[in-house]
């Protein structure tokens, strides 16, 4: 049985592929939410590094420098992102920590989980 979703988003691509956080250029006016992953080759599993919000491109830069993020990955870390509208936010962070568990950075666990379709499928860690 398929759960109802509180929002549907739709998350971006760099073509038909996901994006590069090394490379990927989001508009200068996106603001949303975002999900930074380790693609694993020969393993099934994506690991999540980190989610959050705000300024796409603002803070996908800040990431890019960040030894934290970029230590997951040999450079080959994926991005994806979704305008979502900013009273909206804070929830799905919450919905998108707790579905990943992400390496870095949490979100506030007073925030009551808004629910979104997922870019990628959660698994175990």
């Amino acid at each position: 049985m398929r759960r109802v979703l509180d929002l549907e988003l739709s998350w971006q691509r760099c073509g038909r592929e996901w994006c590069l956080l090394a490379s990927c250029d989001p508009p200068p006016h996106a603001t949303g939410v975002y999900v930074i992953w380790e693609p694993l080759l020969y393993v099934r599993e994506r690991r999540v590094v980190r989610v959050g919000q705000g300024s796409i491109r603002h803070h996908l830069a800040r990431h890019r420098n960040d030894e934290n993020i970029t230590f997951y990955g040999g450079g080959s870390l994926l991005v994806t992102w979704a305008a979502c509208r900013s009273h909206s936010m804070d929830g799905v962070v919450r919905f998108l920590d707790v579905a990943y568990r992400p390496y870095e950075g949490r979100s506030d666990a007073g925030v009551e989980p808004v629910s979104v379709n997922l870019p990628l499928q959660p698994v175990g860690r």
